[in-house]
């Protein structure tokens, strides 16, 4: 809530009164003070700098298993009897992340001025997200916040493994092309130079592959300094470029076509689709504000459009597995007819259920195969670029020995 400064004057004693409050707005401060007797004669709203911006512009979000314990936690101590406020004050004492802790803090400081627990979460979105506010606020209106954040801790587990399923599949490669990279950039840097001197020595025309790798080599050895401030540019423009959202849907829905990318995409958000629907409709969250909250909460620019487009669509009184149905690039058939089975049985949070945790499997044994075939194809290619670097090395020693 905004804070305000203001100057007012006591309508009994005609004395200055001046402070600074904090209120919803400009109107309930006026009658706020009125109730106190004190007839409101100007007033400022504070321009303090947004804490949960502040924070959120250094930590994009909290880890997804911050947020597992945290509401695991929660749950228990509200099982165990504790009240609201006495759960908040011990999860800040025992939580070890920075800015989930700041956060924590300040929610407190909300549920000790009267608000409730979902409206003090809602202005720290980098730890506590739409869809885990949407949780919260469901509990809190049902009575059943204990239930809700157990609901809630095992759908943020699911979510948890998935991103760890998808992020082991892809550390094997990234590492060893990293160790690559790094070692050539080492050979090009200490090693080639030598035989440079070397081959200097002899008026003998070098082979083209020889050249080039000289060439690469002075450059880096003398320019360094430009490769780097290139390399950072490049990653700086790309960073602002993704920021922006139609390049970033763009470059997402390019990603889509890709023959490997392209179906582990697919499988990932369909797994996550289906995870978070069945969870905030057996918490009790409306139809159609869960899929707004779907929306709001995507990732993937192009299945967060589809997710607010079928939310208008379900608001009209269709079904949610016919407009589906138009979406054949992004949902499987099989997952459109087995949502269509759970809407006309009314199981579809129970379907939903099933379709996640099938998609989690398939992307988990996806992950696993992909490594073992990215395994002999990084041997092949880290062979070829050895064997390249051989062949540019030893090609013109053959030649010295000629000469000499």
């Amino acid at each position: 809530m905004p804070t305000y400064t203001f100057t007012g004057r006591n309508e009994q004693t005609g004395a200055l009164v001046t402070g600074t409050r904090e209120v919803a707005s400009h109107a309930v401060l006026g009658q706020d003070l009125l109730g106190e007797g004190v007839l409101l004669t100007s007033f400022e709203a504070k321009k303090e700098r947004n804490h949960a911006s502040v924070m959120s512009f250094f930590v994009s979000r909290v880890p997804v298993l911050e947020r597992v314990l945290f509401a695991r936690y929660f749950a228990l101590m509200l099982r165990a009897g504790l009240d609201l406020k006495s759960s908040l004050a011990t999860l800040q004492k025992q939580t070890k992340n920075g800015a989930l802790s700041h956060a924590i803090t300040q929610v407190y400081q909300g549920v000790e001025r009267g608000q409730s627990l979902a409206d003090s979460m809602r202005p720290y979105p980098y730890a506590f997200p739409d869809m885990f506010v949407g949780f919260i606020g469901v509990g809190e209106t049902t009575g059943k916040l204990q239930e809700t954040l157990e609901v809630l801790a095992a759908q943020l587990q699911k979510e948890f493994e998935l991103k760890r399923a998808v992020r082991g599949g892809m550390l094997y490669p990234i590492v060893i092309l990293a160790a690559l990279f790094a070692v050539g950039v080492a050979m090009m840097v200490f090693v080639v130079p030598k035989l440079v001197e070397i081959f200097e020595g002899f008026d003998v025309e070098l082979p083209l592959m020889t050249r080039v790798l000289i060439g690469t080599s002075k450059f880096l050895s003398e320019y360094w300094y430009v490769v780097l401030v290139l390399v950072l540019i490049c990653a700086s423009v790309a960073w602002w470029l993704m920021r922006i959202p139609k390049v970033k849907k763009a470059v997402m829905g390019a990603l889509l076509l890709f023959p490997i990318v392209g179906p582990i995409i697919k499988d990932v958000n369909v797994a996550r689709f289906a995870r978070n629907l069945s969870s905030l409709l057996s918490s009790g969250v409306a139809f159609a504000e869960a899929l707004s909250i779907l929306g709001n909460n995507t990732p993937h620019p192009i299945y967060a459009q589809v997710f607010h487009e079928a939310e208008g669509y379900v608001k009209q009184g269709k079904s949610l597995s016919e407009f589906f149905g138009k979406q054949e690039k992004l949902f499987p058939p099989l997952v459109v007819n087995i949502m269509g089975v759970g809407e006309q049985t009314g199981e579809l949070s129970a379907v939903l259920q099933e379709v996640a945790s099938f998609y989690e499997g398939e992307v988990d044994q996806t992950m696993k195969n992909l490594t073992s075939i990215m395994e002999p194809v990084l041997m092949i290619a880290i062979g070829l670029a050895v064997g390249a670097l051989a062949i540019s090395v030893i090609s013109p020693i053959y030649g010295l020995v000629n000469v000499i």
